[in-house]
């Protein structure tokens, strides 16, 4: 049993999850959304302690302030002030300090990044702002705040940003894929990954894995989504980020214009097409739980009777095999760019 606040006591503290190598993807996915709600649920505040180190992040710290992201948060939320309980992860214990939602979210990053858990930190990293918006420069702030966290400046050192594209139908594997190879994009916690059916959400307001009716999916809704993902991702591209684009990229134009952006900000680009036979794509669709993606067996048909032109440039690559060896081939590709 490991103690908690106020005499409680949990069965399992988060660092023995870690210890056991027992984090999967729905977990740390449900890490990030409690610490998102823990910070939204607790009373905003006007100011936060100066950070060491952070003297030229001031003024946008100072900006985010007013922008009510100081909040009486954790503070020291290690792994080992995470419990899980029947509920989910629950973290305990904290000063309730004034501190910015991202500072406070950095101890947590820079505790599974120092255990070499970077696929899992940039997962939790990436979800916490899916579901808790932070903006391009909130996610340039990262770097510093987890350097100062660490006491490692190494961790903030520039590392010139690229952008990656994966497409795909749908049920070929590109969320799966841009989950493991974020990390090695850019300085830490990685790359921002940018998901075509989260923003969808987004602009209709509703999180990532609220249902949308086929009503939502119409020209001007795609144009719109669309239009939200590249300026997105101009936008971080902008402040010193890498970023992995996930979406299906069927069109053309859609693929021409991530090229063109790449190209506008004069940052590497690389293009992965995963491609699988429509037998397993259903098979993936149909075992979704909890996804952001709305695509069915009946979009997966439709898609499949539809050409996607010319591949031009893109590494066209089997979907259909290990995650492993998926992995290892993409970051081959990246690492030839």
């Amino acid at each position: 049993m490991a103690a908690g606040a106020a005499g409680e006591e949990y069965e399992t503290l988060l660092s023995e999850v870690v210890e056991r190598r027992d984090l999967d993807t729905a977990l740390l996915l449900a890490l990030a959304d409690a610490v998102a709600a823990m910070h939204a649920r607790a009373p905003a505040a006007a100011s936060a302690p100066p950070i060491a180190g952070l003297q030229r992040q001031a003024g946008t710290l100072a900006s985010r302030a007013a922008a009510g992201r100081v909040r009486l948060g954790h503070g020291d939320l290690r792994l080992s002030h995470i419990a899980l309980t029947e509920e989910g992860a629950l973290p305990f214990g904290g000063s309730g300090a004034p501190i910015d939602v991202l500072a406070d979210l950095a101890v947590l990053l820079a505790d599974l990044w120092e255990r070499g858990l970077i696929v899992p930190a940039n997962i939790v990293a990436n979800r916490y702002v899916d579901v808790a918006p932070q903006g391009a420069t909130g996610w340039a702030l990262l770097p510093h705040l987890m350097a100062a966290r660490a006491d490692d400046h190494a961790l903030a050192d520039p590392v010139p940003p690229r952008l990656v594209a994966i497409g795909g139908l749908s049920g070929s594997g590109k969320s799966t894929l841009a989950r493991q190879i974020g990390a090695f994009i850019g300085r830490a916690p990685g790359a921002r990954v940018l998901r075509s059916d989260v923003f969808r959400k987004r602009i209709a307001g509703l999180p990532p894995e609220a249902r949308l009716p086929a009503s939502h999916y119409t020209a001007p809704m795609d144009e719109a989504t669309w239009e939200a993902l590249f300026e997105s991702a101009d936008d971080h591209l902008a402040c010193g980020t890498s970023v992995v684009l996930d979406a299906v990229f069927m069109r053309r134009s859609e693929r021409d214009i991530a090229e063109m952006l790449a190209e506008q900000r004069r940052v590497p680009f690389t293009g992965l097409w995963l491609e699988a036979p429509e037998r397993d794509r259903i098979g993936r669709v149909m075992a979704r739980s909890g996804d952001a993606s709305d695509a069915g067996v009946d979009v997966v048909r439709e898609q499949s009777r539809r050409s996607v032109g010319e591949l031009y440039g893109w590494h066209r690559m089997k979907a259909n095999r290990p995650i492993e060896t998926l992995v290892a081939a993409a970051r081959g590709a990246l690492a030839r760019r």
